[in-house]
């Protein structure tokens, strides 16, 4: 698909996480786009940017950031998300909505980056990938926990590489962009 830039788009979403968490192969599935993936951090090390078609016929942009740990920057490419991030909260053109990817496998270590995203006020749909890499998923916090503790606009579970939730993602993006911060639990 055709992406314009996000400064000139009505709806656009950010892809944010830590480095191997997934971030490029949701965007792959989101956009229909090919970008490398790799199971080592430092794949993605500049912008990308797609357009993702909802299921109500809508196109949206998705951009793919490089991975980070945290908004203080300790190397080039998270320099680049923080520098990004910033810019959302002085006025530029922010996001209708930011989706924080984390490694299921690493919940409680990926979450430092997911709470710093939600202090600048934007939604955030929190995405739980490589769910099918987690031994005992009940150990998990339920989407409802989740959505009360961190106030996010949705929770979506995910396996990218089996291309499992993405149905769900797209729902949950939508209904995101549509009401903005109010919950909803994706199916």
């Amino acid at each position: 698909m055709t992406a314009v830039n996000p400064s000139s788009s009505a709806s656009w979403i950010a892809v944010i996480g830590n480095p191997n968490c997934g971030k490029t192969a949701i965007f792959n599935l989101l956009t229909g786009m090919n970008q490398k993936v790799s199971n080592y951090p430092g794949v993605t090390i500049e912008r990308k940017l797609g357009g993702c078609q909802l299921d109500s016929g809508d196109v949206i942009n998705v951009l793919d950031m490089p991975g980070t740990y945290s908004l203080t920057p300790e190397s080039f490419d998270e320099q680049i998300v923080t520098e990004q991030v910033l810019s959302w909260w002085i006025g530029h053109k922010a996001p209708s909505a930011i989706i924080s990817v984390i490694d299921a496998t690493n919940f409680s270590r990926n979450l430092y980056l997911t709470t710093q995203l939600l202090d600048f006020g934007l939604p955030v749909i929190l995405v739980l990938n490589m769910m099918d890499k987690v031994t005992y998923p009940e150990s998990l916090p339920t989407d409802k926990e989740l959505m009360e503790q961190f106030e996010v606009a949705s929770v979506v579970r995910m396996s990218a590489i089996k291309r499992h939730g993405v149905d769900a993602l797209k729902k949950a993006i939508r209904q995101t962009i549509s009401f903005g911060k109010k919950p909803s639990l994706a199916a």
